[in-house]
């Protein structure tokens, strides 16, 4: 493997926060983070699954994007 894609390189962890400033910016957070957040603040609540943690937040950013009489835009 290649020095630069190793894990804990440099390259790759300016690589990962690129990528999740990119998905900010566009609304979809990072599930990760939040997982890291409901353990430790927290513990006692289940957290969401990837699929409800991504429904949640298209939800929040265009209300009404699952019902088809809606256009979220």
């Amino acid at each position: 493997m290649l020095k630069f894609l190793q894990s804990g390189s440099a390259f790759r962890t300016n690589a990962k926060r690129v990528v999740q400033t990119c998905r900010l910016m566009v609304g979809i957070h990072d599930y990760d983070a939040y997982l890291l957040h409901m353990h430790g603040h927290h513990p006692e609540i289940e957290p969401k699954t990837r699929d409800e943690f991504y429904r949640y937040c298209l939800e929040a950013r265009f209300p009404g994007a699952g019902k088809i009489s809606k256009c979220p835009c």
